[in-house]
């Protein structure tokens, strides 16, 4: 909103135009232009799904796979990550203790699964996870020996003698 005065010659600055969660729009879903339009999404979608969930409690076919399909989603999590790390050839930037304690966090959990004999998608997903998390370390390792992108700034060579 810092408006800087123009010469009516000069060229008319457009906004932007403005953006609601009823456009339906998939191109603009999450360039609302305002932030009580993304809590009105999010409240929206989380009254009509539980609103569902109520309604088909009692179907066991619905729980299991809402069920399958919560567990499935978080052991997607990191695929995001790997696929960057391809496109990019490179792990420059990722904290490699995040995805050690991220591996050990899902190996551990796995195990517990397996050894209490939890549901089996509850396995089955702790597993694809570890696997993710395994693929992202030897991005890891694979990747170390590339060449890293030179970064867009300049180091002033005192700057370094600081750290």
């Amino acid at each position: 909103s810092f408006s800087v005065a123009t010469d009516s010659k000069d060229e008319d600055i457009k906004a932007p135009p403005k953006r609601s969660y009823l456009d339906f729009d998939l191109n603009y879903f999450w360039h609302w232009s305002k932030f009580t339009d993304y809590v009105q999404c999010v409240l929206t979608f989380t009254g009509v799904t539980s609103y569902i969930t109520y309604l088909w409690l009692d179907s066991s076919l619905f729980v299991e796979t809402l069920g399958f399909l919560a567990v499935f989603t978080e052991a997607m999590l990191g695929v995001p990550q790997l696929y960057r790390n391809y496109q990019n050839r490179s792990t420059e930037g990722m904290s490699v203790k995040m995805v050690l304690m991220w591996t050990s966090g899902d190996t551990f959990k796995t195990v517990y699964f397996i050894l209490n004999q939890a549901p089996l998608q509850f396995s089955i997903c702790g597993l694809l996870q570890v696997f993710v998390d395994m693929a992202i370390l030897l991005q890891v390792y694979l990747y170390s020996s590339y060449p890293q992108k030179p970064t867009s700034h300049t180091t002033h060579p005192a700057s370094t003698k600081a750290l």
